[in-house]
């Protein structure tokens, strides 16, 4: 099985990072050279290694076309932080110099193309009975405005790559689930606020007495609640019924025909 792998070194800032080919099968072509590649695209290019099509077109030198029919079945990235180069000087390593780029922000666009990417190689996934759900938080563009500044030219950019980004992957899940999903973006500034809805009695003093419960919340409910008020109320409601019946048989007995008492001492009465 052909394979591909792929190093990224990376430092926090602009400059200075390093994207490095240490394995790579004769299908695939790497060319010499010290053209620099956006941060942004390094995806596009394990894409179009792979031989899959990519939105953008990218005019990057150093990935030549290759062969067309023979295609590796898998692709290693290994992103190291904390250095800008390990002097990989192996042969057949082939190094480029690394521009624009953000570890946490480019982690984050990849999860969100492995996601899609694992999905259209195992439909059967959307396709079952069970409801599937996806909650996904990015910091990426958060650290990106604290290091530059939210009026920087880096956070805008990054602002339009991760809406495109967005927009591209919420198409794809909602085309892999038939339509039948929903895609939910929430933006918010800081979580200092907890996103929980708080709700308040009309007959709630001014003052409530309760400090542990300041918003006057009405108490969590287990989740076997539903099943115990159930099986209670009908146990209830059936023993309430039998007493009734019981009890108006009862009232409406006749002692000389109905009661096995009488009838097993009248027939010893008159054996006698």
């Amino acid at each position: 099985m052909a394979a591909l792998a792929l190093l990224a070194l990376l430092l926090p800032g602009v400059l200075g990072n390093e994207f490095s080919v240490l394995r790579s099968p004769e299908s695939v072509v790497f060319r010499d050279g010290k053209w620099p590649i956006p941060g942004d695209r390094i995806p596009d290019v394990a894409a179009l290694s792979m031989g899959f099509s990519v939105e953008e077109d990218l005019s990057w030198p150093g990935l030549a076309v290759g062969n067309l029919f023979h295609r590796p079945r898998a692709t290693v990235l290994v992103t190291v932080k904390g250095v800008d180069s390990l002097g990989l000087l192996k042969n057949g390593v082939v190094s480029y110099p690394l521009e624009n780029v953000d570890l946490l922000f480019f982690s984050e666009l990849q999860i969100l193309h492995d996601i899609a990417a694992l999905l259209s190689r195992h439909k059967h996934l959307a396709k079952d009975h069970s409801p599937d759900l996806y909650s996904l938080e990015l910091a990426g563009l958060d650290e990106i405005g604290k290091r530059y500044g939210e009026d920087s030219q880096q956070f805008k950019d990054a602002s339009q790559i991760l809406t495109d980004f967005l927009q591209k992957f919420a198409d794809e899940m909602y085309d892999l689930y038939g339509g039948n999903a929903v895609v939910e973006v929430v933006t918010v500034k800081s979580f200092d606020s907890p996103l929980v809805r708080k709700t308040r009695s009309i007959l709630q003093a001014k003052q409530n007495n309760n400090p542990g419960n300041p918003y006057n919340l009405a108490y969590t409910y287990n989740v076997n609640y539903a099943v115990v008020f159930n099986i209670i109320l009908w146990i209830m409601l059936g023993l309430a019924l039998a007493v009734i019946i019981i009890s108006y048989g009862l009232w409406n007995m006749d002692p000389g025909y109905d009661s096995i008492i009488y009838r097993m001492t009248n027939q010893k009465i008159r054996m006698d």
